[in-house]
């Protein structure tokens, strides 16, 4: 699982994005897709609606289709806040974005990618997810897939 916004103007949601991805083509490869879920939440629903996080897989290269990933949508930012900073303990806030002119606000974010068991609990944390190797990824999903 990771936490996302598709008009991220860093680059580090996408790079967050492709770690998944990785991971699912790994398990597909590997022959245990079917036994995962991967989970991507956006805490900017306002503008992260339906058609753009379908539009955002495309340009990703996620597979919709494999049925094993989820994109998860809050219907307002107030109860994406609440679930990033109450639920998860990732205080989240809108700041202006005046460093980019496409963009009226951005969120300063985290770089974290969560590996939890079927019983949801967290097995492994990468809280520099955008720069893990993703053969790591790869080797602990597998551990904990066959746990």
């Amino acid at each position: 699982m990771t936490f996302f916004y598709t008009s991220c103007p860093d680059g580090m949601c996408p790079v967050l994005i492709l770690r998944l991805r990785r991971a699912q083509e790994a398990a597909a490869a590997n022959g245990y897709g079917d036994d995962i879920q991967l989970l991507a939440m956006t805490f900017d629903p306002e503008r992260d609606t339906k058609d753009a996080l379908r539009t955002f897989a495309g340009q990703q290269g996620v597979d919709l289709e494999a049925g094993n990933w989820d994109f998860l949508r809050p219907e307002r930012y107030e109860a994406a806040k609440e679930i990033m900073t109450d639920q998860i303990g990732l205080p989240l806030k809108k700041v202006d974005a005046e460093k980019y002119d496409s963009l009226e606000y951005r969120f300063p974010h985290y770089n974290l990618i969560l590996l939890a068991n079927e019983r949801g609990i967290v097995e492994r944390a990468y809280p520099r997810g955008a720069t893990v190797e993703i053969s790591r990824v790869v080797a602990d999903l597998e551990t904990v897939v066959s746990a």
